[in-house]
């Protein structure tokens, strides 16, 4: 009888394990469908949040401009007053060719046609029959004579000095052409400079931009004033935004140059002279490039002049060119650095 019962208690038993292994099969997927809904779904969220956020601070870090933007100011004159030294540095190789070739036509052209033996008697043949005239003309005033004979041998002079050697209108061209290329010589320094100071402080090109826009330049042309930053002299088309200033200065370029003379009086004459020469050339240069006076000869005396005066004529014209070359590169209103002068000033100041 118990064994009976014994038998009956675990066939029951075995009964229930299995209906509950039954039961646990069949809600396994639900209860796995819960877990990935409930839990695994949620902490893939949260890891991908997490690791967002991560990203999101070091790039917060990344963005974050420099401490210290007066240093990157700093560093920024640096940039550009490199770029500046590099481009009167080529403005200034460029003008000794020039200088060169300007010589060797003093030497081989100008020289020898003034001290030629006929050259020299068809001054001294004229000169008389000049003098004579100014004087019937100035009343016989020999001082007014002796002033007008010596600025018609002060423009034949400088004519011929002009056509042999200066070259005006080939000269004018080309030194346009030095203008034009040091300027976009200079704004591709500066962009180049510029973007390595960006590079060594690590700062975003966004971040960048903005701080570039703040810097900025007045430049003026033919009485429009307008405002030129740092950002769009630097962004590739620099040169062609500023070429209305680079080109108007250009076109001056020669200008307001003082000759260097022998005398006070020579000098005030080549002035005066240089203004006819030029307006008779019908070149852009004006009378200072052509204005160089000239050193008193020794009309009766052809072969004292010749020995003596050349060597001392030649180290004069020589010295004028130096002169001359000089102004050509840093007169602050026509030199070929002006426009130069005017772009980085304003953003100098703006950096200060």
């Amino acid at each position: 009888m118990n064994q009976d019962k014994e038998k009956i208690t675990y066939s029951q038993k075995t009964e229930r394990l299995k209906v509950i292994a039954q039961f646990i099969k069949t809600v396994t997927p639900m209860i796995w469908t819960i877990v990935i809904i409930v839990v695994i779904i949620p902490l893939l969220g949260n890891f991908i949040i997490s690791k967002s956020l991560t990203n999101t601070a070091t790039t917060a870090v990344v963005v974050a401009p420099p401490h210290d933007f007066s240093k990157v100011n700093q560093d920024i004159k640096n940039a550009i007053q490199t770029a500046h030294t590099t481009a009167e540095t080529f403005a200034s190789k460029e003008l000794d060719k020039w200088e060169t070739e300007v010589i060797a036509r003093v030497d081989n052209s100008f020289l020898d046609w003034y001290f030629d033996y006929f050259n020299q008697k068809k001054m001294e043949f004229t000169v008389p029959f000049n003098f004579v005239k100014s004087a019937i003309f100035n009343r016989f005033d020999m001082n007014a004579a002796s002033q007008a004979v010596s600025e018609k041998l002060t423009e034949d002079f400088q004519r011929e000095f002009a056509n042999r050697v200066l070259l005006p209108k080939n000269a004018q061209m080309r030194f346009q052409l030095i203008t034009q290329d040091t300027a976009n010589l200079y704004i591709a320094e500066v962009s180049k400079n510029v973007k390595v100071v960006q590079n060594n402080y690590n700062i975003p090109q966004t971040n960048w931009d903005k701080h570039l826009n703040d810097i900025a330049t007045t430049i003026s042309n033919k009485g429009n004033i307008s405002n030129l930053s740092l950002k769009a002299l630097v962004g590739g088309g620099g040169y062609l935004l500023a070429k209305p200033l680079i080109l108007g200065i250009a076109t001056k370029i020669g200008s307001k140059v003082t000759a260097k003379v022998a005398t006070k009086a020579a000098a005030k004459m080549a002035t005066k002279t240089g203004g006819t020469v030029a307006s008779q050339l019908g070149v852009g240069l004006i009378d200072p490039i052509v204005g160089v006076g000239i050193i008193m000869w020794d009309l009766w005396d052809y072969d004292r002049t010749v020995k003596v005066e050349r060597p001392i004529l030649r180290e004069h014209l020589v010295s004028y060119l130096n002169d001359f070359k000089k102004s050509l590169l840093k007169n602050p209103e026509t030199g070929i650095m002006a426009a130069i002068y005017q772009l980085e000033s304003g953003i100098l100041k703006s950096l200060s």
